[in-house]
């Protein structure tokens, strides 16, 4: 899984805007190691229903005819029937922003699944912030006949807030309420009912979880929550987490250095700039003075002829 690029605050991930976000990492994995999640929730918020074998397409392979990564879903599930035969396709996005790329991008995305699978494919997109759900849900105009690719977004306002019985019965769910609603005012508690859930998780699942809690509530709620955990100044302890944390240290010393270099040279244009205009004007005024002694000199010759 590529990596995202971050600064470390206090043993914390924030995210830059420089890669992909540690956010879109983790719901990526979230949805693509439990897919069953993306059914429950297009039942809960859509009322869809299917049954059959779920299987997740790996994503090396899920368009092969959009051959460059960035041209490649987040996930693409199938579902399969009794007889293996795959009767539908979904294509999953995690988008945390408005970017008209990605909206020229996925009926691409649809129609190279459809094509290799010979199914209906459906475009689901999943999101945390509000603004970017109204603006993925507005319908993808293809021609000039009426085709349209519908997206169905799963944002803020369909998630559900996690208590301790949803947080235990499905930890990812509640992974995904925590990221949706971590500003709001039931974040603490999401929070609170996930680390519950931990308990009962293996160890890999358990830490990984925590950090999550931990990187992502708002600096209130974590303080809260470090305070009552007997915590200070929580350090990651899943190898996902603590590779990324790595991972972000050393890029952001990277951007740092270019950062610098560039604003060192900015500088001395500028100060090269300053000192040229500066040479010029006393040039300029050397100039001026030397021109006007000579001309003092020639009126005093001519008064005296």
């Amino acid at each position: 899984m590529a990596l995202a690029q971050h600064v470390v605050v206090r043993g914390r991930l924030r995210p830059t805007t420089t890669m992909a976000s540690f956010e879109h990492e983790v719901l990526v994995a979230i949805l693509r190691d439990h897919p069953t999640l993306v059914l429950a929730l297009l039942r809960s918020t859509f009322g869809v229903e299917h049954n059959g074998e779920l299987e997740v397409v790996p994503s090396s392979e899920n368009l092969t005819e959009l051959r460059p990564p960035e041209r490649r879903a987040d996930a693409v599930l199938v579902l399969r029937d009794a007889d293996a035969t795959v009767s539908v396709a979904w294509v999953v996005e995690v988008q945390l922003r408005p970017d008209e790329r990605k909206r020229r991008s996925w009926p691409a995305y649809v129609a190279a699944t459809r094509a290799r699978l010979g199914c209906p494919v459906n475009l689901i997109v999943v999101t945390t912030d509000e603004e970017t759900a109204r603006w993925c849900a507005v319908p993808i105009e293809l021609d000039e006949q009426g085709s349209t690719l519908c997206p169905r977004v799963i944002g803020p306002a369909l998630l559900p807030i996690a208590g301790p019985e949803t947080a235990k019965r499905s930890p990812e769910l509640a992974v995904v309420s925590l990221l949706a609603h971590r500003d709001g005012p039931a974040a603490l508690g999401i929070g609170r009912a996930l680390l519950a859930a931990c308990d009962d998780l293996d160890r890999e699942r358990a830490e990984l979880y925590a950090d999550i809690v931990f990187s992502f509530l708002h600096e209130a709620a974590r303080h809260a929550l470090e305070a009552s955990m007997n915590l200070e100044n929580y350090q990651p302890r899943s190898e996902f987490i603590r590779g990324l944390k790595a991972r972000a240290e050393a890029e952001g010393r990277a951007e740092g250095l270019a950062a610098g270099l560039e604003e060192g040279r900015a500088a001395g244009r500028e100060e090269g700039r300053e000192e040229g205009r500066e040479e010029g004007r006393e040039e300029g005024r050397e100039e001026g003075r030397e021109e006007g002694r000579e001309e003092g000199r020639e009126e005093g010759r001519e008064e005296g002829r």
